[in-house]
């Protein structure tokens, strides 16, 4: 069945029956997170809300006040996931997240342009695309693909659309003979009824089940971002159509503009000038090393002088780093004693190390870790931890003095 959404991809709102409702458990992915919703599933006699396939995620909008969280197919219909039940029989009016809509026909038919261009004139073709909320890309049959060649792509694509070449819909049945000029990938095995094919006159004719734009001119400019490996020996090339050009270009205008603030010089300088502060952040880390493990040996060495020898020693720097704890350990190495390093400022966290005695490691590790609400490992003399709150951490030197106080630590 070609829906409504496909006969005219532009339609904002629709009237529809509702031909059944039935109770769902639907899972809706919410931020990254798959979250489990109690509703039901709504099918109508046709749709404006596109469901998914193609590459392209659903729809959202409302039947009538009702929220419509997901749309799927299934055979030849269109289920509409809600949390609220609608009535077999009413008439309802269905009205589109246009934003989402449109953003969506963008990307569909920029991937069309840019996978035609790729391969009638560059003999790459596309094994598959991805819709992301921010970025798009398509997967090449390629192992490589040159900036030269990118900007060239880019170019063409963008002389097209000022072309304003139309966008049309043709639909055809299994058999006709036009199905055999257009490019696809196959059919689902699911599918029945007619067959679309999106063809861009001149360029590319294309099975299609999505929503497109009418006139290239539409898509307003497709951005080629950049490619990066993929998988099996195939290149991502990641691209942004229409809104997602501007909306992209704003940003990187805002970054510009927090960068000028904060470097206080032209934005042509930016790279030049964060180049000596990496260089300056380098020296100046190398530093702080050294004087770190200068500190750690005059720390040490009090350790190392005192009569009596103590059952334990206690080092904490919050500018401190794994260079600073390998020092301390490395010049009390020897010692018969139990040396506990921490590094870190307060809820920033930070790390910590116990060596010594398997047995009062293996007894206070786990303490100061859950103190410290971190997360660590012990393996015979040494416990190891990544600490997520370091405010407590004077209550472990406490602990630590404590369980040496009474009976000598036994």
């Amino acid at each position: 069945m070609v829906f409504k959404c496909q006969e005219d991809s532009y339609l904002t709102e629709f009237t529809s029956v509702v031909k059944s409702c039935t109770k769902s458990a639907q899972q809706i992915v919410e931020n990254g997170k798959k979250i489990k919703y109690d509703g039901y599933d709504v099918i109508l006699d046709d749709t404006i809300l596109f469901p998914e396939g193609g590459g392209q995620p659903c729809d959202f909008g409302f039947v009538n006040d009702i929220k419509v969280l997901q749309v799927t197919r299934r055979k030849d219909a269109a289920v509409h996931f809600t949390l609220e039940p609608l009535t077999g029989g009413d008439t309802v009016q269905q009205k589109i997240d246009w934003d989402r809509r449109f953003d969506h026909m963008q990307q569909h038919s920029g991937q069309h342009l840019l996978s035609a261009i790729l391969e009638r004139e560059h003999k790459i073709d596309t094994t598959s695309w991805w819709l992301g909320e921010e970025e798009s890309h398509v997967e090449l049959n390629c192992t490589k693909l040159p900036l030269d060649l990118i900007k060239k792509v880019e170019e063409r694509c963008n002389d097209l659309i000022r072309s304003a070449i139309p966008v049309s819909v043709k639909v055809c049945n299994k058999g006709d003979p036009g199905l055999d000029e257009a490019h696809t990938r196959g059919l689902p095995e699911d599918h029945v009824g007619s067959i679309r094919i999106i063809s861009i006159a001149g360029v590319d004719e294309n099975l299609c089940c999505g929503t497109h734009v009418s006139n290239l001119s539409h898509l307003q400019a497709i951005k080629l971002i950049r490619a990066e490996p993929g998988k099996k020996n195939k290149i991502n090339l990641r691209f942004l159509v229409g809104k997602r050009v501007m909306t992209n270009f704003q940003k990187c205008l805002d970054r510009e503009q927090a960068l000028t603030g904060l470097l206080k010089n032209d934005s042509s300088k930016h790279a030049e000038l964060v180049e000596k502060l990496q260089k300056s952040l380098k020296v100046s880390n190398k530093n702080l090393s050294n004087v770190l493990s200068d500190i750690a040996t005059l720390e040490t060495n009090l350790v190392r002088a005192a009569e009596p020898i103590p059952p334990y020693a206690y080092f904490h720097k919050k500018e401190g780093d794994q260079d600073y704890i390998k020092a301390i350990c490395r010049n009390l190495e020897g010692f018969n004693i139990l040396v506990f390093v921490s590094v870190g400022d307060g809820k920033q966290g930070g790390n910590i190390l116990l060596v010594g005695d398997e047995a009062h490691v293996g007894k206070l590790g786990p303490q100061i870790v859950r103190m410290l609400d971190g997360k660590g490992v012990g393996k015979g003399s040494r416990y190891q931890a990544k600490v997520n709150d370091l405010t407590d951490i004077g209550k472990c030197h406490q602990l630590i003095k404590d369980y040496f106080s009474h009976s000598n630590g036994v």
